[in-house]
């Protein structure tokens, strides 16, 4: 059976919303173009006779680990398993023209038996072989060269991309929209951010002031996971306040938090917390953790509040 090699990657891949997830304009990465007429495992980086070892061996199949055994790998212009009225990926089942103009089901339904290419009635009909084509396709995903060595069905390509650990996270500033992976927050807050993050070391405490106003405040820790502080306005109650982690990648690393809240009428009375960082790969807006520390609001005075807080790192074992 053949598998068809899809070498789009990009070296810092967008986030993939709407028709543009499925839209390429740019062509494969600089030395990852196979030599014309190559017949090779996709697999990058064979050396020939690696490759004529595999042809010794018959097709090859890829595996999600980079592993091969049977099938065959070709490469395909990604923009051709789109349908060409949606723009998004052909799923069966699928129906052409007589001239052979193809559309995916939900875009046929709506044509009214008349052809958006060839403007005049048609009779549609499926195309059965270009459905076992789609369905026998398995893709890279776009964030592999940030680790992710998942080959899934094209079909499901964006539902896998949407939900991938490494896809990266949109910069929680409002209005920035810069797309960043863990290890590289520093550069960009430091360059676009530097007054609204703060910067702190593992396992030592440091006193925070949050405005009652501000949704969040930013913390870089030293190995440059980025983490938010949320303060979550639960009226009438008072004040919701959890840390999160902005993160993606492989989870080598487990965080926790000790939060402690101190009354400016009345320093003596505190209120504590400590609780698991919870991971998150986007920030949507504010909503409520599997744990928080409730800061009522007659605790804290008119503008702010006083925080201690310390967040450990420990890894996974």
């Amino acid at each position: 059976m053949a598998k068809f090699s899809l070498d789009d990657a990009d070296d810092d891949p967008p986030v993939a919303t709407g028709r543009e997830k499925r839209k390429r304009d740019d062509g494969p990465a600089d030395g990852e173009v196979e030599p014309p007429g190559a017949r090779d495992s996709a697999v990058a980086g064979r050396e020939p006779a690696e490759a004529e070892a595999a042809d010794r061996r018959g097709p090859v199949e890829e595996m999600a680990d980079g592993e091969v055994e049977g099938g065959l790998s070709v490469q395909i212009d990604p923009d051709v398993l789109d349908c060409s009225i949606c723009f998004e990926s052909l799923r069966p089942p699928l129906y052409q023209c007589q001239n052979g103009h193809v559309a995916c089901f939900s875009c046929w339904s709506k044509l009214s038996n008349k052809c958006h290419i060839c403007s005049r009635d048609a009779n549609f009909a499926r195309n059965i072989a270009l459905e076992k084509i789609v369905e026998s396709i398995k893709s890279s995903c776009s964030y592999a060269k940030w680790g992710c060595c998942k080959f899934i069905n094209y079909t499901q390509r964006g539902t896998h991309e949407e939900a991938c650990l490494f896809a990266p996270s949109v910069c929680p500033i409002s209005g920035c929209g810069y797309r960043g992976f863990t290890g590289r927050w520093s550069g960009h807050f430091l360059t676009s951010h530097s007054s609204d993050v703060m910067r702190f070391k593992y396992n030592q405490p440091f006193e925070v002031n949050i405005e009652v106003s501000v949704p969040f405040l930013v913390f870089l820790g030293e190995d440059d996971h980025l983490f938010l502080l949320q303060n979550n306005n639960l009226t009438p109650f008072g004040h919701a306040l959890s840390v999160v982690c902005l993160r993606n990648g492989n989870l080598n690393w487990m965080f926790s938090y000790e939060i402690e809240a101190t009354s400016r009428k009345k320093p003596e009375n505190k209120l504590q917390l400590k609780a698991s960082v919870t991971n998150t790969r986007q920030c949507t807006g504010l909503y409520p953790a599997e744990a928080f520390l409730l800061v009522p609001f007659d605790f804290c005075n008119s503008s702010n509040i006083a925080l201690n807080i310390s967040i450990e790192r420990c890894a996974v074992v």
